[in-house]
């Protein structure tokens, strides 16, 4: 069987730089350089650096538009099939979450008929497509800021630059 080959491209985003990974037909990834589960499940030592790439041209440029503030439809993006069923719903109902907008763990456990806000919180924290799959609109109880793989810092900056409300934990 031929090995799969991945493509990166850095951006540099007010957040920091992030890793765009794809093959030539999906998008596997978006992180943030050194967050947790970075690149996890990409074979590295299979990727190639590019400037520029069918797929990640196009996840660029909406990035771009986000960036300038401007709302975009990334359901056309061609995500990469993977995870469990499970991830798979979570990461379908954050693209369902409004520019701007945000929910908590615990309305999605309700709505996905999940007994568990903790398993939704899982399956938010391996998005692999941070920004485009927005697990930076999920809040914690009382629109509480909570948990982000790559620092509650940079999730704050992204609702924020949504003009999402939202609750800042005081220690």
């Amino acid at each position: 069987m031929k090995q799969k080959k991945y493509v990166k491209m850095l951006y540099s985003s007010p957040i920091g730089t992030l890793s765009l990974v794809a093959d030539e037909q999906y998008l596997y990834g978006i992180w943030v350089q050194d967050q947790t589960h970075f690149e996890r499940g990409i074979d590295t030592d299979r990727m190639e650096i590019v400037k520029e790439h069918p797929v990640l041209d196009q996840v660029s440029c909406y990035l771009d538009a986000y960036f300038d503030g401007k709302d975009q439809d990334f359901s056309l993006l061609p995500l990469a099939p993977i995870g469990t069923d499970f991830e798979k719903r979570v990461w379908a109902y954050l693209q369902s979450i409004p520019y701007g907008q945000t929910v908590t763990y615990g309305q999605i456990a309700q709505d996905l008929q999940v007994p568990s806000a903790q398993a939704i919180g899982g399956a938010v924290g391996r998005n692999p497509w941070s920004i485009l799959v927005p697990c930076h609109r999920v809040l914690g109880s009382g629109n509480r800021l909570t948990g982000y793989a790559s620092g509650v810092e940079k999730k704050a900056w992204l609702l924020q630059h949504e003009g999402a409300v939202f609750q800042e934990n005081k220690e």
